[in-house]
C-alpha cells in the first residue's frame, strides 16, 4: 500500500507517493525561459521566488504533449516536489484524489490500483528530476556547441 495523490494529465491518470509532495497550488501565468530544454515549460513567481514548471508529458513520454506555457491559465494545478533538497512543479490537469492505493496484482511494474478500480502508473520524482536534469545539461551543451560553430 502506498499513499499517493493521483492526478491527470490530459486523458491519463498518474500518482505520486506523498513522500516526495510538498505542496499542491495554483498555476498562474507561467513565463516561458529562452532556449529553456523541452523538460521545461518555464518559470512562475510562488511565494516571491521562482520555481521552475517542468513538462511531465515530455519527462514520462520523450515529447512534448503537454499544454504548453503559452496556454497557461489560472486555475491550473501544479505538485511542488521535492528530492534531497532540489524542489519543481509539475504542471497537471487536475488532481484527482488523495488516498491509499495497493498495488496492481497483474502488472510487473510499478503501477496502482485507484478508487475506480483503474491501474494508475507511478511517477518516480527522483528519477524524473534526474531526467529533467540531464535535459537541461544536453540543451547547455547544445547550446555551447552552436555558439562555438557560430564564433568560428
Amino acid at each position: 500500500m502506498k499513499n499517493v495523490i493521483v492526478f491527470a494529465l490530459g486523458q491519463a491518470r498518474y500518482a505520486i507517493e506523498l513522500r516526495w509532495v510538498r505542496e499542491v497550488f495554483t498555476l498562474g501565468p507561467v513565463t516561458p525561459v529562452a532556449h529553456a530544454p523541452d523538460a521545461v515549460a518555464g518559470v512562475v513567481n510562488y511565494r516571491g521566488a521562482i520555481m521552475t514548471i517542468l513538462d511531465l508529458s515530455f519527462l514520462i513520454d520523450g515529447a512534448a504533449t503537454g499544454p504548453g506555457p503559452a496556454s497557461a491559465h489560472g486555475g491550473e494545478a501544479a505538485i511542488l516536489v521535492e528530492v534531497e533538497d532540489v524542489r519543481a512543479a509539475l504542471r497537471v490537469t487536475s488532481v484527482i484524489e488523495v488516498s491509499t492505493l495497493r498495488p496492481h496484482r497483474r502488472r510487473g511494474d510499478s503501477a496502482l490500483v485507484d478508487s475506480s478500480g483503474r491501474a494508475v502508473p507511478l511517477i518516480d520524482p527522483p528519477a524524473l528530476l534526474a531526467r529533467a536534469q540531464a535535459a537541461a545539461r544536453a540543451a547547455g551543451d547544445a547550446a555551447g556547441r552552436a555558439g562555438d560553430a557560430a564564433r568560428e
